[in-house]
C-alpha cells in the first residue's frame, strides 16, 4: 500500500511538475483548477492531495465543492461528511452538505432525538477524546495531590469540589459521547443513483433496491469487493459493491477508499 502511494506522488509531481517549476503548489494548482470552472481537474487534484498527505478539512472541503458543481452528489456528500468528521462547527461546510443532500434528496433518517444528535455532533470525536482525557487527568492529579498532602476530602475547599465535579462530568459526557459514536466508522454513503443492494455478493445476482446517491448505509460484513450494507428507515438489505458505497471514516479523500 504504501508503495502504491509513492508510485502515484511520484506520477502526480511528474504530471505537474511545469507548474512545480514555476513555483505553483499542488493545492494553488487545484484551486486555480477550480476558479476556472475545470472541476474534474480539480477534484483529481485535490483527491490526490489528500491520497499523499491524509485528510485534510480544507481540502476535504474544495473537493466536495468541486464534485457538487460536477452533480456528482455522492462522492460531494463522501467529501463533506469526511470534513465535517474533523471541522464539525464549520457553517459553510455544513450549509453546502445541507444543499448536496437536498439535490439528491438524500435526507438523513435521524438515528436519535435531533437535539441529541446535534450535541454529539456539535464536537469532533478528537474534541470528545480529549475532553475525556484532560478530564481523567484533572480528576487523577487531584487525587495524587490530595493524597501527597494528606488533606482528607472533607477539608477541600468549595471551589475544589465545584472543580472535580465539572470535571467529572465533563468525562462523563465526553465518554457518553464517544460511546454513542462507537457505529460511525460502519457509516457509509452512496456514490452513484445507480448503485444497486443485491442479493448476494455478486454482479450477476438480482439488484434488490437502489437506495440513491448520497445515502448513508450502515456497512456490515466484507466478501470480496462486496459489503452487506443496510439502509437506515427502511427495510431494504443486500450487498453492494465497494466501487458503489465508501466508509465515511478511512484515512484518505478517494471517493470508494
Amino acid at each position: 500500500m504504501k508503495r502504491s502511494l509513492r508510485i502515484a506522488g511520484c506520477f502526480f509531481l511528474l504530471a505537474n511538475a511545469p507548474l512545480q517549476a514555476a513555483g505553483v503548489s499542488a493545492l494553488e494548482q487545484a484551486n486555480q483548477r477550480f476558479a476556472a470552472g475545470n472541476y474534474a481537474a480539480a477534484a483529481a487534484d485535490y483527491d490526490q492531495i489528500l491520497t499523499i498527505d491524509g485528510p485534510r478539512a480544507s481540502v476535504l472541503y474544495n473537493l466536495g465543492n468541486s464534485y457538487q458543481r460536477l452533480e456528482q452528489y455522492g462522492p460531494a456528500i463522501l467529501a463533506y461528511e469526511r470534513a465535517r468528521l474533523l471541522t464539525p462547527r464549520d457553517p459553510d461546510l455544513l450549509a453546502n452538505l445541507t444543499l448536496a443532500r437536498k439535490a439528491a434528496t438524500a435526507f438523513e433518517d435521524p438515528r436519535r432525538n435531533p437535539r441529541l444528535e446535534a450535541m454529539l455532533n456539535h464536537y469532533s470525536r478528537d474534541e470528545w477524546s480529549w475532553l475525556v482525557a484532560g478530564a481523567a487527568l484533572f480528576l487523577g492529579g487531584l487525587a495524587v495531590l490530595s493524597g501527597a498532602l494528606g488533606l482528607p476530602r472533607r477539608s477541600w475547599c468549595p471551589a475544589v469540589i465545584i472543580a472535580a465535579s465539572l470535571a467529572g462530568l465533563a468525562l462523563v459526557c465526553g465518554a457518553g459521547a464517544l460511546y454513542l459514536r462507537r457505529d460511525e466508522a460502519a457509516r457509509g454513503i452512496v456514490l452513484n443513483a445507480k448503485a444497486g443492494v443485491r442479493l448476494s455478493p455478486f454482479d450477476q445476482a438480482e439488484v434488490l433496491g437502489t437506495p440513491g446517491a448520497g445515502h448513508s448505509v450502515r456497512l456490515g460484513a466484507a466478501n470480496g469487493p462486496f459489503h452487506y450494507v443496510e439502509v437506515p428507515g427502511t427495510s431494504l438489505c443486500g450487498w453492494m459493491a465497494d466501487s458503489e458505497v465508501a466508509a465515511i471514516t478511512p484515512g484518505g479523500g478517494k471517493p470508494g477508499g
